[in-house]
């Protein structure tokens, strides 16, 4: 069973949405504040009728609702007029049984649902008349408000029998000790018999009075005797009397000989997480997680999917901002948020879905979220286009919101897929290779008719790379100027060199002599397509 849709109206930043999702994954994405987590809330209040692990009936607050549609309830009061009282309203749609099939949902489609509603209880109508002739109200009147949760059959849900069980996994949540506790109680009470379970409370409470027989304590407890008297009794000291049972409080996991508050907290995370998937298998259908990749090394990061691709018959929703577990995960599975609105990378091509899968490494979030793009072959490239753009603009790319990402040359189109699905500008630049008919014209065919897609390079076919490129204008007279050695030159190393030696240090020196053009004092000249990425941001 596997929720196919939700429907979410007025509930934070989701005024009004549909939100589609893929039977197995989803992995939502998107900056701060976009609506990634209230999702994950929405998606936790329709399967175990919760928030932040309380019960959702309990915690109605004003700054629930949606702030366009709560400010344009303030208004309407202010302005002296009677508005109906906003709803928020959270439906899950799901292939499920006759029990919960009915048309009682926002869609008035006949399937299997759940329906949350937060509205005015209708008991509660009049006195809200009275209060708006009173001109008592300044908000959303809360207090008159009512949860009710049912299936769109029409009948209530009581979720101790509902058809999901979840777990919501957030590392950053410090009830998660919890699920260590539970581990070592949970091994304590499978592994021992009930008469070695009586042998350790014996045992510990053998321990106890062996604390009160220490020389020490024996000392202190003669001189409390003699020097201190509370309403003529005599006192002690000693341990707080103790159920029999209150050993088990006092048992703790180690890991590696360390206990488990010192570890360091990414692997406390991946424990967590870990122990959270365990209980998941045996009981959940539905797993959430909250930027699993918190405090997470690269190598439990790849533990961490394996987990994930592992979690047969479970619907598993994901909040992240990390490319590579969504590259793992198929960017086919990707929901991008923002702004409370939403776009499916489900139809992506098969073959751009598969390369970053088999190779995570490429960033494709930063891309995604980028405001403006340069996608570059690599560090020369993005280092000259900054100077350049420097020595126009007076201030780097990154300083107007333009991310200049290194790519490699066989990923182009892929990300331009992704440009594509989401209609991103992106300018390319790009090497001719010395067959500028071959490694753009036919290489890009469908793509560079695109208008999101911007293609800048070199049209001199000799100057098949960006050496050579911006060699050729830093010269005079078919050698290299004197400045233009002197800035790529380390302690004038390279001021004797014609033009062939120059060229040659440049290809086998790519990184280096781009990084001391970016650092020098003085300017050099750009080639034309280097100028042309620059002006197109101006």
């Amino acid at each position: 069973m596997t929720i196919q849709k939700i429907l979410v109206k007025n509930y934070k930043l989701l005024k009004d949405i549909v939100i589609n999702l893929n039977p197995e994954i989803n992995i939502f994405v998107g900056d701060n504040d976009a609506g990634k987590s209230t999702i994950l809330e929405v998606l936790s209040i329709l399967t175990t009728g919760k928030l932040n692990g309380y019960s959702f009936d309990r915690q109605i607050k004003a700054n629930l609702f949606n702030k366009e549609i709560r400010d344009k309830y303030i208004e309407d009061v202010t302005s002296g007029h009677t508005p109906e009282p906003p709803r928020i309203i959270m439906e899950a749609y799901f292939n499920g049984d006759a029990q919960f099939k009915g048309s009682d949902n926002e869609l008035s489609e006949d399937t299997a649902g759940i329906r949350v509603v937060v509205d005015l209880d209708e008991n509660n109508s009049e006195t809200y008349r009275h209060m708006l002739a009173d001109g008592e109200v300044k908000d959303i009147p809360i207090e008159l408000y009512r949860v009710s949760f049912h299936y769109f059959s029409g009948a209530p849900v009581s979720f101790r029998y509902s058809p999901f069980k979840s777990v919501y996994i957030d590392t950053s949540r410090k009830e998660y000790i919890g699920l260590v506790d539970r581990f070592v109680s949970g091994n304590i009470t499978d592994n021992l018999t009930e008469e070695e379970l009586t042998n350790i409370a014996i045992a510990y409470k053998a321990s106890r009075r062996a604390f009160h027989d220490y020389e020490v304590i024996q000392k202190l407890n003669e001189v409390i005797k003699v020097n201190e008297v509370i309403y003529g009794r005599n006192v002690s000291i000693d341990l707080r009397e103790d159920d029999v049972d209150a050993w088990k409080k006092q048992m703790s996991l180690v890991v590696d000989d360390i206990p488990f508050e010192h570890i360091g907290f990414g692997t406390q995370n991946i424990i967590k997480i870990d122990l959270a998937l365990r209980n998941a298998e045996k009981q959940a259908n539905v797993v959430m997680m909250e930027e699993p990749e918190n405090n997470l090394s690269f190598s439990n990061m790849t533990h961490l999917v394996k987990h994930i691709l592992e979690a047969d018959g479970k619907q598993v929703f994901i909040s992240t901002h990390s490319s590579y577990i969504a590259n793992k995960l198929d960017l086919g599975n990707v929901i991008l948020v923002r702004n409370g609105t939403v776009k499916q990378y489900s139809s992506l091509p098969y073959d751009t879905k598969k390369y970053f899968t088999k190779l995570p490494g490429y960033d494709t979030l930063r891309f995604v979220l980028s405001s403006r793009v340069i996608l570059v072959e690599g560090p020369t490239d993005d280092l000259i286009i900054q100077r350049a753009y420097k020595d126009k603009y007076g201030h780097l790319p990154a300083d107007d919101g333009i991310d200049i990402i290194a790519v490699e040359s066989l990923a182009f189109k892929r990300f331009a897929d992704i440009a594509n699905l989401i209609n991103k500008d992106v300018v390319i630049v790009t090497d001719n290779d010395g067959n500028i008919e071959k490694s753009i014209i036919k290489k890009y065919d469908g793509y560079r008719e695109r208008k999101n897609l911007h293609f800048y390079y070199e049209i001199d076919e000799k100057l098949n790379t960006i050496e050579p490129s911006v060699l050729e204008v830093n010269c005079e007279d078919g050698q290299p100027t004197g400045v233009f050695k002197t800035i790529i030159s380390k302690d004038g190393s390279l001021e004797s060199r014609d033009y062939d030696g120059i060229l040659n240090y440049m290809r086998k020196n790519k990184t280096e002599w781009a990084l001391r053009v970016f650092e020098a004092d003085d300017c050099i000249k750009y080639p034309q397509y280097i100028q042309n990425v620059i002006k197109y941001f101006s």
